[in-house]
């Protein structure tokens, strides 16, 4: 391939990125019906896979104007909801692009691949994973054979495998009064080791925050306990009986540790029904169990038992056991089996749906054809497990069920809900079909099937040579996913196994690329080693798999330095360079590893072309160039594109920009002899210099003048909001020469728990005369202003400016106009401002009438 628009560097370029990063952030919102069919740990917006694509498809002096309307930004509906333009991509393409190959090795649901399918050219999907081969064959393979008539029988199936599932497993979840029960709410309950009394845990007592409704334990004299359920006040909804890994008895008060209520759980299993959530004329109601409840209950119980043999003998009971190493959340109960993730009512329904699912498609003549809609029903199946197993919590505040794998990995859920799976409620049968059938609709207007491979790359058995290679590989210890997914896979394998003879019994985590210390007995090192050893070997092999003048497009969305060295060693380690780098949004903000673990909220998108060619620099040349591409970058960027960025996006850039340089010379040599490279170092110097950078770029000033109280606190307030993870904390106030413990000293920042914060100005202590001041520290003396402004008011200012000469006036004039455009564009973008920003918002600005714009460079004579 020649080069592509995906080759170039340039602030067109990163406003387009910007610009496909909001849509891809209202796509996470919306998400598209491909993502519904079937919970995937790492899915990438569409519009990203349709961006990347289409970049890397068209000749580098394409106008990017004329790019935009082809993706489909800024339209009523999300992107994805509009076909791509092919007559006019292929115009300025200028070849026929269904003669160009495209190759995704780590493909797991194939979001990135969809639309790179979608736009014509032919497009190789890979996994390892065998839960993901099944998800790519239904998302790119069968909707474009089969077309729309698929989806309709898809559900036409689907819907009889309810029918037939009511008939014989419904008696167990309707009263005889007629009520529709929507969700039973459960609770795990232990016995206080003080004094004997059954203990539910819960962590809140609320049903629906909305309507104030909720229910009350107390304790009964026989060490038991009753549920009353109805009005509750907040102070009542919000009461709970453990929290943080702690229980307290509900009777003598005593606090139980972790330890016992494992062990509890384990050994006797005691759960309770606390109340029922029933279909009322509008929305919900919520009602205490009956003795009717629990006999339907202990009748289904009794059916599972019974039939317990003839189930085992049919292979309707997935006795695989659970690994302890990736699943201490649930087998720290004593759970060992896939089974036990599941109570009575909810085993018997699943392996009576599984026998239903092999009946029905039984039926099916075509071989091919009954293949392919039982893919699609186990993918029914396992979605419905996903939200009916005893992982599954009930949200007061929405009033519906959130899935097992809504916090990624299946745990116990103390206070857990099952589902009635015939009503038309969150998780349900109907609910779930309706998931995949639009999942299918959707996938069917892709008329160019993909070739679904299940191999893997680290030993990839790929002829083909390709134009372009589109993946995004696992991050060091982001998803166990052979652990993780087998959740499914005990299930799924039970439907396919006959259609499938491809698939192996259990997931295979051989050359599944992960850092999991568990599966080397808790050592890291050798953990370590594997994943290097693996991703080096998966490069080298996409390096054979590329052809010479092809390109190779990655994501990466790692926050750690480590983690970025070790990307930078594998494209080293695989002769691949780095011809341009952009951040852009891709991963959900309901992601919990995103908030605060090792994923960035964006990606970096790196294009790479093949070292051809030997190079060589010297170390010691290279941090100046890297400083040099930064500073053009932020300085191609306006005032308010820099401070509507995410500060990830930001370091995300810098560290781009250190790939970019490093990776151009297949030898990097130094002037001392004792020289080791540390690329990490580097990693580190260009996160100080953008953090450093972005401060000049913003006040005009640098961080000698600037001081590095004031650097610290306007990055804080900025872009952490004031509260800044303590990890994060260290790297900043690295790049001002300062220490957490100094801040908080001097009392411009508090310790918090997981971070720092920086002090509101009304709670910094600075019992100090004018004169005091320090000359040298434009934060003080800011916080000065503000105290007195608040306390004495705006007239307060002018007499302080005119009296004393220790205040940088110009210098304090751009720190005041830059924080109040901060809260301003805050306002503009909808979000809420905390008590103490309006606060600060309201002195910026009665201090800004008093002293003018920065620009109108103001002596002290005008105050007089």
């Amino acid at each position: 391939m020649d080069k592509t628009l995906m080759d170039n560097k340039s602030v067109e370029h990163l406003k387009l990125f910007a610009d496909v990063s909001e849509e891809a952030r209202k796509e996470k919102l919306g998400r598209p019906p491909i993502s519904e069919m079937i919970y995937w740990w790492t899915r990438k917006p569409l519009i990203v896979g349709r961006t990347v694509t289409l970049l890397s498809l068209l000749p580098e002096n394409t106008n990017l104007a004329d790019v935009k309307p082809l993706l489909g930004l800024g339209r009523e509906k999300r992107a994805f909801n509009y076909a791509p333009k092919l007559e006019s991509i292929k115009k300025n393409a200028g070849k026929p692009l269904d003669s160009l190959t495209v190759f995704d090795p780590f493909a797991g649901a194939g979001n990135l691949l969809f639309e790179a399918a979608r736009l014509g050219p032919n497009c190789t999907a890979m996994d390892y994973n065998p839960v993901a081969h099944i998800i790519l064959k239904a998302t790119l393979e069968y909707p474009a054979v089969y077309g729309e008539r698929l989806a309709e029988d898809v559900e036409r199936y689907g819907k009889l495998v309810i029918e037939r599932a009511k008939k014989e497993v419904g008696k167990f979840y309707y009263r005889k009064n007629g009520r529709q029960t929507l969700h039973y709410l459960w609770c795990w309950c232990i016995k206080c080791p003080y004094c004997g009394q059954r203990v539910p845990l819960t962590n809140q007592m609320w049903l629906d925050k909305k309507r104030k409704t909720g229910y009350r334990i107390k304790p009964t004299k026989d060490n038991d306990f009753e549920i009353e359920v109805g009005m509750v006040s907040d102070k009542e909804g919000s009461k709970y009986t453990q929290k943080d890994g702690e229980a307290t008895c509900i009777k003598c008060k005593n606090a139980i540790s972790y330890q016992h209520m494992t062990k509890d759980i384990a050994e006797r299993r005691d759960k309770q029904m606390i109340a029922v959530v029933v279909k009322a004329q509008k929305g919900k109601d919520y009602e205490p169990f009956t003795m009717e409840d629990i006999e339907l209950f202990n009748k289904a119980t009794a059916e599972l038992k019974d039939q317990w043999a003839n189930l085992i003998s049919q292979d309707l009971i997935p006795q695989e056991e659970l690994k302890e190493s990736e699943l201490f959340r649930v087998t720290n109960y004593g759970l060992k089996k896939w089974f036990e993730f599941f109570n009575e009512r909810q085993l018997l329904l699943m392996s009576t749906l599984l026998r239903i699912i092999r009946d029905v498609c039984s039926e099916i003549v075509d071989k091919e054809y009954r293949k392919a809609i039982a893919t699609y029903l186990g993918l029914m199946m396992c979605k419905h497990v996903d939200h009916n197993c005893i992982g599954v919590r009930w949200d007061p505040t929405k009033q519906i069920t959130c899935d097992s794998l809504s916090m990624r990995s299946p745990r116990i859920i103390y206070n857990f809900a099952e589902t009635n799976p015939f009503e038309k409620t969150s998780g349900s049968f109907h609910s779930v079909l309706r998931n995949v059938v639009d999942a299918v609709s959707f996938a069917a207007l892709n008329k160019t099937p993909a070739k679904v491979l299940r191999g893997s790359a680290v030993n990839m058995a790929v002829s083909n040579k390709f134009d372009l290679v589109l993946t995004d590989p696992p991050y060091m210890e982001d998803v166990a996913y052979a652990e993780l997914s087998e959740f499914f896979y005990v299930w799924l394998t039970r439907v396919l196994r006959d259609y499938y003879p491809e698939l192996p019994s259990t997931v295979p985590s051989d050359e599944d690329l992960v850092l999991s210390k568990g599966r080397f007995g808790g050592n890291e090192k050798l953990a370590l080693e594997f994943y290097k050893k693996g991703m080096t070997l998966a490069f080298q092999n996409i390096y054979k798999s590329l052809k010479d003048d092809g390109l190779l497009v990655v994501f990466f969305a790692h926050s750690s330095t480590e983690a970025w060295d070790l990307l930078l060693e594998v494209l080293r380690g695989s002769r691949f360079r780095v011809v341009s780098s952009y951040a852009v949004h891709t991963e959900s903000t309901e992601n919990p590893l995103a908030r605060g673990k090792t994923s960035f909220m964006s990606s970096i998108v790196l294009s790479c072309r093949k070292i051809l060619e030997d190079k060589e620099a010297y170390f010691e040349s290279l941090m100046p160039r890297v400083e040099e591409e930064i500073k053009e970058l932020i300085e191609g960027l306006s005032d308010e594109d820099l401070l509507s960025l995410p500060i990830t996006d930001l370091l995300i850039m810098a560290y781009g920009k250190v790939l970019e340089e490093l990776t151009q010379y297949s030898q990097i040599k130094s002037y001392r002899a004792d020289f080791k490279a540390k690329f990490e170092d580097l990693i580190g110097e260009a996160r100080d210099f953008i953090f450093r950078e972005v401060v000049r770029k913003l006040t005009g000033r640098s961080l000698n003048i600037l001081g590095p109280e004031a650097s610290f606190a306007l990055i804080t307030k900025i872009f952490y909001r004031s509260s800044i993870p303590s990890d994060e904390a260290l790297k900043v106030v690295r790049a001002y020469g300062l220490t957490v413990d100094a801040l908080v000293k001097k009392g411009y920042a508090k310790k918090i728990s997981g971070g720092i914060e920086i002090t509101p100005f009304t709670e910094v202590p600075l019992d100090i005369s004018p004169e005091e001041v320090e000359r040298n520290n434009l934060y003080q003396q800011l916080l000065y202003l503000l105290k007195t402004a608040n306390e004495k008011g705006a007239p307060a200012i002018k007499q302080l400016l005119s009296s004393y000469g220790n205040f940088g006036l110009q210098e304090l004039q751009y720190i005041i106009n830059l924080l109040t455009k901060h809260y301003r564009l805050l306002i503009n973008k909808g979000e809420e401002l905390r008590d103490s920003e309006k606060i600060e918002l309201q002195v910026l600005d009665s201090i800004s009438d008093v002293i003018g714009q920065p620009m109108q460079r103001r002596t002290l004579d005008s105050f007089t």
